[in-house]
């Protein structure tokens, strides 16, 4: 078939305008919904990070899916993932990875986790394994889990550090083991469980974030990127 001069030209351009319409019509590929402005996938951030991403799991203290996790994924504000990535790189020139257990957290999260306290004790072996010396609302009260949460403002990370293979460093605890333990100076832990819990803490710290005394795990952005906010799109 032959087109009038010109008219291949005009085809081409009406055909890129159908194509950026549908794009914006039928949303991005693979079923990831779009990211407020400001927020990355740590997936594809930094892709050799390992992604735990427990509350997508039932591997958490609640034993279920928690609200507001879709996928087995980990968000966080594109200011934090460039300085975790750094972390991680000088991980990995340890020998060692970064492994992400909860970044951004919905709101509808907390919602969840203020629920779960009410409810009456549930599996015993989740009670034994994350909170034996406590009560569900007791874990409000001093402090194990936020009201409002700064892992909703972006800022927030709970992580550990691994060995090329994935296995976790030893320290001391698992994570979200609610007990003064998991306290990143507590005593009772062996020089190894210390020397490790320092050896995350100094990267985390030589590139801008700073340790939750209560959780060796826990570590916020000094300088947030959404500080007053907090969002509640799903992770996906």
């Amino acid at each position: 078939m032959r087109f009038p001069p010109g008219s291949t030209a005009t085809f081409r351009s009406h055909f890129k305008l159908l194509g950026l319409a549908l794009a914006l019509v039928c949303g991005p590929v693979q079923g990831q919904s779009m990211l407020p402005q400001g927020f990355v996938r740590l997936s594809e951030a930094c892709p050799t990070m390992i992604i735990g991403a427990n509350y997508a799991t039932t591997e958490n203290f609640t034993g279920g899916v928690v609200d507001g996790y879709r996928k087995r994924e980990a968000i966080f504000s594109k200011l934090g993932a460039e300085a975790l990535c750094r972390v991680h790189a000088e991980a990995r020139a340890q020998g060692l990875n970064v492994k992400v257990f909860d970044s951004y957290r919905p709101v509808r999260a907390v919602t969840f986790f203020q629920a779960w306290a009410r409810l009456p004790e549930g599996n015993p072996e989740i009670k034994a394994r994350y909170y034996p010396h406590f009560t569900r609302q007791e874990l409000f009260e001093h402090g194990y889990i936020a009201q409002r949460s700064s892992h909703s403002r972006g800022s927030a990370v709970d992580l550990t550090l691994t060995k090329a293979d994935g296995t976790e460093l030893d320290m001391g605890t698992i994570f979200d083991f609610f007990h003064e333990r998991s306290h990143t100076a507590h005593r009772g832990i062996t020089r190894e469980q210390r020397r490790n819990r320092e050896l995350l803490k100094g990267m985390m710290e030589r590139h801008g974030f700073k340790n939750f005394a209560q959780e060796w795990w826990h570590y916020s952005l000094v300088q947030e990127a959404f500080p007053g906010q907090s969002f509640d799109f799903d992770v996906d």
